[in-house]
Parts: structure tokens; sequence; C-alpha cells
């Protein structure tokens, strides 16, 4: 067999090339971590063509949320509002979309806009500016409380939430679950370079991370691990963890997870 040379300049173009480089580590019931290289793209109805879904989290890996990154070219977006059961959560990555939602105005995300949406909350969105947009979508099944009122929808920027002192490192709370109507928690974690947790965490609440910035060491369950932007990463419930922050820059992770329910409607 005749084994050709590779084109010129390319010899492995990315780490998913090849399995001594891959990263992506799938640890049922305990976590996973899933580079952005390893992932692969489909469309989803109720979107054009112009909408990329990459799958990070759903209940077929155990998960009682659904995250998705969405790839959105320059006119992509809805076909049309969606009215969903879910309550749900955006947060752009990259480019800039325009946003509304029944009873709301238009108004453009760009890097570090964020949306939470109660659920039946007609949206829609489109990419109307001129290059590429990523975000982060975060859905789950809203879990009612008699006595408490839903809360209503939220269109802001990271930089309007203050970052508070927590642990060794920085939070800020885009779903201010301070309020017991939100059980969907979404912080913002940053790290200095070399801060780490004091402890290790492990709890009942299961998370979605999205590395935003930076790199670092994530240990889950006695498995030590380099982390890097663009990284995605499960944890299921108890998984013991601990992050320490590398690199020469800050390092931050969107975090989902569940809040204020005491867990009885799975019983």
């Amino acid at each position: 067999m005749k084994i050709g040379n590779p084109p010129p300049g390319r010899l492995i173009v990315s780490e998913a090339d090849v399995t001594s480089r891959c990263r992506c580590i799938n640890k049922p019931g305990n976590y996973m971590i899933f580079p952005r290289a390893n992932r692969v793209e489909h469309h989803l109805t109720g979107f054009n063509q112009g909408v990329l879904a990459q799958v990070l989290a759903t209940p077929q890996h155990g998960a009682k949320f659904v995250e998705h990154e969405l790839l959105v070219e320059v006119n992509g977006g809805t076909e049309k509002p969606r009215d969903e059961a879910f309550e749900q959560f955006f947060y752009v990555l990259e480019g800039e979309i325009e946003l509304s939602y029944a009873g709301g105005k238009s108004q453009k995300m760009g890097r570090g806009s964020f949306s939470w949406l109660p659920p039946h909350c007609a949206y829609e969105f489109a990419n109307k500016g001129d290059a590429l947009s990523r975000l982060v979508w975060v859905r789950r099944r809203y879990d009612e409380v008699e006595g408490i009122s839903i809360p209503g929808a939220i269109i802001a920027h990271e930089s309007d939430v203050p970052a508070e002192p927590t642990d060794t490192y920085m939070e800020q709370h885009l779903t201010p679950y301070e309020q017991m109507g939100f059980d969907m928690g979404i912080n913002l974690q940053v790290f200095e370079p070399g801060i780490y947790f004091s402890f290790v965490e492990a709890h009942v609440m299961e998370h979605g991370l999205y590395m935003v910035d930076g790199c670092g060491l994530y240990w889950l369950n006695h498995d030590l691990m380099e982390v890097q932007k663009d990284d995605f990463i499960y944890m299921a419930p108890y998984c013991p963890q601990f992050f320490y922050a590398t690199g020469w820059e800050k390092s931050a992770y969107l975090l989902y997870k569940d809040v204020n329910r005491d867990y009885t409607q799975f019983l």
C-alpha cells in the first residue's frame, strides 16, 4: 500500500486527528471532557440552514438538562418564533445576534451577552452581522413551586453583573438565583493565574461547564486533566472536583447548575 505525503504545511491539523493526542474522555456516571476538536455538527428543526449545533450534554448521558453550542452563520437563525415548554439560557461566545422575545424589544447581543427565558416565552434570533456567531444554549424543564412566581425574561451583558469574591475566585451570577424562583443557576467564574479551589468539592448539583477563556488543570474523581478554552465538561452529581488555573492570563468558565429545589421531583 502506497502512503502519500500530507499536503504542504499539514501534519496534524488538530488534537482530534490521532488517538495519541485525543483529550476527549467519557466516564458515564462521573464526568465527560469534550474538546471542541472532537465534536460533530448537525442541523436542528426550527432553525434555518445557517445554524449548526454541537450537542454537549443530553439525558442520554445522564444529564437532566440539554446543552448545545450553536454555530450561527451570517443570516442564520430561527425559522419562526419558537415557543417551548423549557426554560432556556443563551450566552454569546463570539460574534453578534439579534434576539427578541414575546413582550420584549429586539436587542443586539454581542460577546458576553446573555439571556434567560422562562417556559413558553416565544423567541427568535438571527445573525445580521458579517461574521460567524457562536452561542452556548442551555435548556431544562422548569420545576414550578406553588407560591413562587416564575421570573420574567432577562437580556443583559456579563459586565452588568457584579463580580463577588467566592472561595478563592470571582463569581458572577448571570441568573440571579438568590431569588428562589430560579432553579437554573448560571455562573461566570473567573480565576487569576495560579488560583485554585480551597477544597475538593462534591455535591448533589450536576454541572455543564464551558471554558470561555484560559486554561487549567481539572481534577475529577481522582483523574487530573488539562483543560483549555472551548472545552466542555459535564460533571455528574457528587463527582469530586477541583480546579487549578494555569498559564499567564485569567481563566474563566460558564457553569450551569441546578439550584433552589429539594430534588423530590425525581422521586
